[in-house]
């Protein structure tokens, strides 16, 4: 029986799958997104539906921390950083820019001048450094759920775990599994330690609990977990028997726990590992994109703006998109389709170009002109030429800027991952 490791190995450092799942969670996102700004709390929360907002996005952190684990075992911290900012700041930035220039002053109640000299139109402008701010003033405050972006929660805990990698990095822990080990038990243990002798429900003045306990620390637990994964990725098999039992187990979950059970640091001693085996699993599997999909990775830009622009069908279309089943199915179909148009310009205008400034303004000035990207199989990087050099690592999770960081090499370079799976 093949090891996970094995077959990156033969898809040459990227499983077939990956791009597949990126977008399936992405829109499952959307999904359950739309459930809740559309006032059906109650069903989002309730029976079986709860899962969705205990695993998705996990998945993704899941998926992200096994990705980028071979880029941090090989670039220096300084690239690695440089590259994750590349990827994600310019498109967020832009994301927050749009709704706080275009969208907001287009539906905000208050007149203009209010509007931006409100203290909540500078605050919300703080995303862009990864402080989370959900609301603009006078922006869809008559909807059921009153946020320009309630998904920018993750951005937070995004460079929490860029922080984790990146001391992982300075003391060679990315190498060491056993470490890891050490490191992810000592988060759930002192996540239980928290849990049993604080309450959430009392104030969490000393913010032990948000970070231990709450929904941020179950990312990071999912990420840490993902990083294990590929650590022994040689040493757990790709196995449909194994894969059949997690969905068990997950199945079961969905069907005896509740929304409780997200902040339940016990649950995710279990949960974590099985999403995560399945998150990888299913990444390597033979899954294709739809041919309209195949233009470019356009996940980063639905997760961004699926919110806004669900929001927005809610305050422009009729009263039946809210509180109505039929009104689910019209907003899905509405926001799904305008937010993937959104999704492809981002993509091309903006995404795309900034990845291709990663070779040129590496800190290490290292480049080279191809060579195929193995850095997550763990075979050899195709070297770099003589002239130069083999220095500094440039891309994420490669050696020296291989063929995947050039421009234009294609949508499968693992290279391009974020903290949420994203190309």
């Amino acid at each position: 029986m093949k090891s996970f490791g094995a077959m990156l190995a033969d898809y040459g450092g990227f499983g077939p799958g990956f791009n597949f799942l990126r977008i399936a969670l992405a829109f499952s996102i959307v999904f359950y997104h739309v459930l809740t700004n559309s006032g059906h709390w109650a069903l989002a929360h309730g029976p079986v539906l709860w899962f969705l907002e205990y695993s998705l996005v996990p998945m993704f952190f899941a998926l992200s921390g096994f990705l980028i684990t071979g880029s941090a075992q090989r670039l220096s911290l300084q690239n690695f950083l440089l590259n994750r900012a590349l990827r994600i700041v310019p498109a967020l930035a832009v994301d927050i820019l749009v709704c706080a220039f275009i969208i907001g002053p287009a539906v905000t109640t208050l007149p203009l001048g209010e509007y931006f000299t409100d203290a909540g139109f500078f605050a919300y402008m703080l995303n862009i450094i990864g402080w989370a701010h959900f609301e603009l003033p006078g922006v869809f405050t008559g909807h059921p759920v009153p946020q320009v972006n309630g998904a920018l929660w993750t951005i937070p805990w995004e460079i929490n775990c860029y922080i984790i990698m990146s001391v992982m990095m300075l003391t060679g822990v990315v190498r060491r599994a056993v470490a890891t080990v050490l490191l992810l038990a000592a988060f759930v243990v002192a996540g239980l330690a928290v849990e049993h002798f604080t309450s959430a429900e009392a104030g969490d003045v000393s913010g032990l609990n948000t970070l231990f306990v709450g929904r941020g620390a179950q990312l990071i637990t999912a990420f840490l977990c993902g990083i294990l994964a590929y650590q022994l990725r040689h040493r757990i098999p790709m196995s449909r028997i194994l894969f059949a039992a997690c969905i068990a187990v997950a199945l079961t979950a969905m069907l005896l726990l509740e929304m409780s059970a997200t902040e339940s640091v016990a649950n995710r001693l279990v949960l974590m590992p099985v999403l995560t085996y399945i998150t990888i699993y299913t990444g390597l599997s033979h899954l294709a994109l739809p041919k309209i999909l195949e233009g470019g990775d356009y996940s980063y830009g639905v997760y961004l703006y699926h919110v806004p622009f669900i929001q927005l069908a809610i305050m422009l279309g009729p009263p039946i998109l809210v509180g109505t089943v039929v009104g689910i199915v019209m907003l899905i179909l509405m926001a799904g389709t305008i937010v993937l148009c959104v999704a492809a310009v981002s993509w091309h205008l903006i995404e795309k170009p900034i990845l291709s400034l990663r070779k040129r303004y590496s800190l290490a000035g290292r480049m080279i002109a191809g060579g195929e990207d193995r850095a997550v199989s763990g075979a050899k990087p195709a070297p770099a030429p003589t002239s130069n050099g083999t220095g500094a690592c440039v891309s994420h999770a490669h050696q020296p800027l291989p063929a995947s960081e050039i421009p234009g090499y294609g949508q499968n370079s693992q290279a391009q991952i974020d903290l949420h799976g994203r190309n």
